[in-house]
């Protein structure tokens, strides 16, 4: 049982330690993130584990097998077959997660077929539980969006019309301000302050909006405010 749960616990740990990395290269918007990054790891530490097993399993029977030849090999065979699940156009990067995936899985196969099932097990748990709800936390708290502030000059008076607008989008209104109004052309002009947040790093669904609040009839010009400077859109 014992050596149960040193086997466990660096399985977890080397999910953990790597889907940190994944994490911090996530919240830079780079290709490999959080799963990818967990994924190589987890399935990494198995690759070891199983040289592992191996070792020990066959020794006392008198052969001297090489505990680093199989991490060797998994790395550079598995390799080529992840790569054709990789697609790259228009500057992004697509496919990455199931490469990772598709090299997790040929460790897996390689500690079944050796008999180390309690590894093979554990693992594919540990792989389906990352597949199954990493997504959700880099949703929630990896590819959030920061708040944009958005200065609108117009000669509608409504409010509720710029807080409809973001709501379609799926944008969350922190705050909309009537700042004051003026008198320009003989035209009362209002300057509107619409605070909003995305929950999610889309930001089609932010320029959307922004394309809705210009197009509509009475909008004299909307803003980017930002901290130390404001942008014209």
């Amino acid at each position: 049982m014992e050596i149960y749960l040193e086997q466990a616990a660096r399985l977890a740990l080397a999910m953990v330690l790597s889907g940190l990395i994944g994490f911090e290269r996530a919240s830079k918007s780079r290709a490999a993130g959080l799963r990818t990054h967990a994924l190589v790891g987890t399935a990494s530490a198995l690759v070891m584990l199983t040289s592992e097993f191996i070792f020990f399993r066959y020794l006392p029977l008198g052969a001297m097998p090489d505990p680093a030849r199989l991490g060797a090999q998994i790395i550079s065979g598995i390799g080529f077959l992840g790569a054709g699940t990789i697609i790259q156009g228009r500057g992004s990067v697509k496919g990455l997660t199931t490469a990772a995936s598709l090299w997790g899985v040929g460790t897996i196969g390689i500690a079944s077929g050796i008999g180390f099932y309690y590894g093979a097990i554990l693992t594919t748990v540990l792989v389906y539980v990352l597949l199954r709800f990493a997504t959700r936390l880099e949703s929630e708290w990896v590819n959030r969006v920061e708040t944009k502030r958005l200065f609108i000059q117009t000669k509608l008076a409504d409010l509720d019309i710029f807080r409809s607008l973001a709501l379609q989008q799926d944008i969350f209104v922190e705050d909309v301000q009537y700042i004051g109004s003026d008198v320009m052309d003989n035209e009362k002009i209002h300057y509107i302050l619409l605070i909003v947040s995305p929950r999610q790093k889309n930001m089609d669904k932010y320029y959307r909006l922004l394309t809705k609040i210009s197009s509509l009839e009475g909008i004299v010009k909307v803003k980017v405010a930002g901290d130390n400077a404001q942008d014209d859109l």
